[in-house]
């Protein structure tokens, strides 16, 4: 008995020193959920937790790169004197047959802590065929059909 109490402390510590539960990695987040059909509650929350966890253990420039390596685009606000690091929203889309699902995170810096992580923002969308799995909301959209819009007639 004693043996397995000391190898459940032992496996603890060895979880805790290597960064804690959940995924270690941005790739490792969008491995470890079901976004196509998971709960549109649970995954916008799960997203906003690693998502921040990750971006606060390893700082501005490292998520990044670590954003740029899961297939995230990023866009960033001008640079200023008082916030020499500008903002950064970072976008990934993926389509199944059933959903086209889109990711966007955003991060800040403290401008007295540079490559910190000062503020995360996350936000999770899925658009199904039919409107039942969509997320947040219901969304009205080309999908619904299961076919593409019409071409435009020829103007000649």
């Amino acid at each position: 008995m004693k043996v397995r109490i000391a190898g459940l402390a032992w496996l603890a510590l060895a979880a805790c020193a290597q960064g804690g539960h959940g995924p270690q990695t941005m790739t490792e987040i969008h491995q470890t959920h079901d976004w196509q059909y998971g709960m549109g509650d649970d995954l916008a929350a799960a997203l906003e937790r690693d998502f921040a966890r990750r971006a606060r253990q390893q700082g501005r420039a490292a998520t990044l790169a670590e954003l740029q390596a899961a297939g995230y685009a990023c866009s960033y606000g001008e640079g200023h004197e008082d916030y020499p690091e500008p903002a950064a929203v970072c976008t990934r889309s993926f389509a199944r047959r059933a959903c086209q699902m889109d990711w966007e995170v955003s991060l800040t810096s403290d401008p007295a802590q540079p490559d910190s992580v000062d503020w995360t923002d996350t936000a999770f969308r899925r658009d199904c065929v039919g409107t039942a799995d969509d997320w947040p909301e219901p969304i009205t959209s080309e999908i619904d059909s299961q076919r593409a819009p019409a071409a435009p007639p020829d103007a000649s």
